[in-house]
């Protein structure tokens, strides 16, 4: 019988709650897309989408060379890490000559001393007829693209490069021009990136318009993100209620592996251990649901950021004014945006009158003014891009997107903001 943690796998690709959202028909799309000769595929979709799962549902596993944008700093780099994975050498020896040592003399002190010279005269000279013959070789790097070329044309094998929006931007272009010679010359090539930077291969090098087939994953549907739980505990022999499975939709936020944890931390926190004997209804009260969530949190970690994104930047001068909360707390603007970003109903995005009004409900007397929610969305998007390297939050004078859905379920979850109050 299946246990939870093999039913429920927020870090793996999912046997028994795989769904295929027959709706969009991303399967056949992408297996399609994979036939056309000399094609590049491109996925987009929001953070934890499931994009990776996609494509390994479609590429065999032995198949699939997976690599991420974040460790390519170089093109070279792109193509090393392929032969990495491959086992093939980086770089190659050749012979170029030898050289021969011969009539070597020495002193001999007496008997003692150097084994060969042992009946050399005290003080005497011996001339060793020693000869010793050496390859001399010369070392280079190959080159990383027409290797990966000679390696796996024309095979079943895709170069997979997960989060491409996270290779800089001066080294895209570079890495565009040579994909598309790679491409050219019979290499699979799948990147997959973030909804707003979909486009970044075909900017990396606009040549590749016209070769490039975009395939856009999307968030997932509360219904989708329904299947996985029903799937799923249906296997263990738990019957949830409709009301109880909602509540687990609603704060995955659309990302199937955040489902998958909250689900799995929902087994842990109600003792199931194993697929039940028989089935079992079981309905958590609010106390259960909230544990259930707070120890999701714990999978991911957050603190330094929000702390960072709490206290703003350093400030020389006048203090920040303090607004009272419904929570209970107070704080400045900085405090204000984080709680109104928390309120219900979660979302992933919020376009700045849409943020205004919330900033405005979770203060109880004075809410801070527009020019000031504006001048701290600005500051906490330079925050967050120095304090982590990958992209969580967004900014751009209009619209705030949440690009981490781990964030948002921490700053919900978790009980680090009310702490730092």
């Amino acid at each position: 019988m299946a246990k939870p943690t093999e039913v429920f796998t927020p870090n793996d690709v999912p046997t028994f709650t795989y769904v295929q959202r027959p709706v969009h028909k991303l399967e056949d799309r992408l297996r399609e897309a994979f036939e056309v000769p000399k094609m590049i595929v491109s996925i987009s979709g929001p953070s934890k989408s499931g994009k990776t799962v996609l494509v390994s549902k479609i590429i065999e596993p032995d198949n699939l060379i997976p690599l991420t944008g974040s460790t390519i700093r170089s093109a070279d780099e792109l193509w090393s890490n392929v032969l990495q994975w491959m086992d093939a050498p980086h770089s190659k020896s050749e012979k170029v000559g030898s050289t021969t040592k011969f009539g070597v003399e020495a002193v001999a002190e007496g008997k003692a001393g150097v084994p060969f010279l042992a009946e050399a005269k005290a003080g005497g000279k011996a001339s060793v007829g020693h000869d010793r013959t050496a390859d001399v070789t010369r070392n280079y790097k190959s080159d990383g693209l027409q290797q990966v070329i000679k390696e796996i044309a024309h095979s079943s094998f895709v170069v997979f490069v997960d989060d491409f929006h996270y290779i800089p931007k001066e080294v895209q272009e570079e890495i565009g021009r040579q994909i598309k010679a790679a491409a050219e010359a019979g290499i699979r090539i799948c990147t997959a990136s973030v909804p707003h930077r979909r486009d970044d291969v075909v900017r990396s090098n606009p040549e590749l318009r016209g070769r490039v087939t975009g395939i856009d994953s999307g968030y997932w549907s509360d219904d989708e993100l329904s299947q996985i739980a029903y799937l799923g505990f249906r296997e263990l022999n738990v019957d949830l209620s409709p009301n109880v499975v909602r509540q687990l939709v609603a704060e995955a936020f659309g990302s199937p592996q955040l489902m998958q944890a909250i689900c799995l931390n929902f087994c842990f926190e109600n003792a199931i251990r194993d697929a039940l004997p028989d089935q079992v209804r079981i309905d958590p009260d609010f106390v259960t649901m909230q544990q259930v969530f707070e120890r999701t949190s714990t999978l991911t970690n957050f603190s330094s950021m929000l702390s960072q994104l709490h206290s703003g930047p350093r400030q020389r001068g006048m203090d920040r004014k303090v607004y009272l909360f419904n929570d209970g707390s107070k704080g400045d603007v900085y405090r204000c945006v984080l709680l109104a970003m928390k309120a219900d109903p979660p979302q992933l995005a919020f376009k700045y009158d849409d943020l205004l009004k919330r900033t405005a409900a979770v203060c109880l007397e004075d809410r801070p003014s527009g020019s000031s929610v504006s001048q701290a969305l600005e500051q906490m998007d330079k925050l967050a891009k120095l304090v982590q390297e990958a992209t969580v939050i967004e900014w751009d004078e209009d619209v705030l997107d949440i690009i981490e859905p781990y964030f948002l379920f921490f700053l919900r979850s978790s009980t680090h903001l009310k702490s730092i109050a």
